[in-house]
């Protein structure tokens, strides 16, 4: 059904408190028999909040400790500029469709874009937190124990490998065949371990492997502060992440004590 111009114009004055007492009583009961003008209507009073002239309102409506990047966002110079250009086209649009007497279904491309803007801007705020882990998550600073002739083991070298091939399910089985045959404490076994499990999305195993290094003697034991915090990146678990790293920045020896920093200023 294509809705009429004069039941454009009534949604419009509905919108603005504009219709009289007789025409508010007749527009409701079309309201609710008119499933595609309670449509338009809906999408519309979402849009008038989206794009008013005072604020991007969802954001008032979103986690606290999940806003302030999009916060900022919407107060840089290419949100404000997004912002204007969706309302001008808004405008003429409106204009056009009063004018020309156009069919609604102009009206309703216009305001498919404009949600997907809100859906876009959406999974801006909700992948925030993956992309951070996405910057971080790179391995290549791990030790080498091949290398450094830290172990003879052809187990280890196996699951080094394994683990540079990016075959985490062989290196995780070898790292803990070799764990389990040894009782072995080595710290960067443990990170190993701990990568492969959180590649394996087994992160709650990733997290006690993790501790284990925090429990050790080893003067690396900072490290599993820092991986736990890429554990609770990934999934998005922002409160655990942000207390690691605040253990981190304690000591500014501390393994990765300046992205500790730098993290904990984007998280907070």
């Amino acid at each position: 059904m294509i809705l009429s111009e004069n039941l454009l114009l009534l949604a419009d004055k509905y919108l603005v408190n504009n219709l009289t007492e007789p025409e508010l009583s007749a527009f409701l009961l079309e309201l609710n028999s008119n499933a595609e003008l309670a449509d338009y209507v809906a999408i519309n009073k979402e849009m008038s909040i989206q794009f008013s002239d005072t604020d991007w309102q969802f954001v008032e409506h979103s986690d606290a400790n999940q806003t302030k990047d999009l916060q900022t966002y919407f107060k840089s110079d290419e949100a404000i500029a997004l912002k204007s250009a969706l309302n001008d086209a808004a405008k003429k649009h409106k204009t056009i469709s009063e004018s020309s007497k156009a069919n609604n279904g102009r009206l309703f491309s216009f305001l498919a874009i404009a949600a997907s803007v809100i859906l876009l801007v959406g999974l801006f705020f909700l992948n925030r937190t993956s992309d951070i882990y996405d910057s971080y998550n790179s391995w290549t600073e791990l030790p080498s124990m091949i290398e450094r002739g830290e172990v003879k083991s052809a187990i280890l070298e196996n699951a080094e490998i394994k683990f540079v091939a990016k075959d985490f399910a062989g290196a995780n089985k070898l790292y803990t065949t070799y764990l389990t045959e040894t009782k072995s404490n080595n710290t960067n076994v443990f990170l190993y371990l701990g990568i492969t499990q959180l590649e394996l999305n087994q992160n709650k195993n990733a997290l006690a492997t993790f501790d284990k290094v925090i429990d050790s003697d080893s003067i690396d034991f900072s490290k599993g502060y820092w991986y736990k915090a890429l554990v609770y990146l990934k999934v998005k678990d922002n409160s655990n992440a942000i207390a690691q790293l605040k253990l981190i920045t304690k000591d500014n020896s501390n393994y990765k004590y300046n992205e500790a920093l730098k993290l904990l200023s984007q998280l907070e």
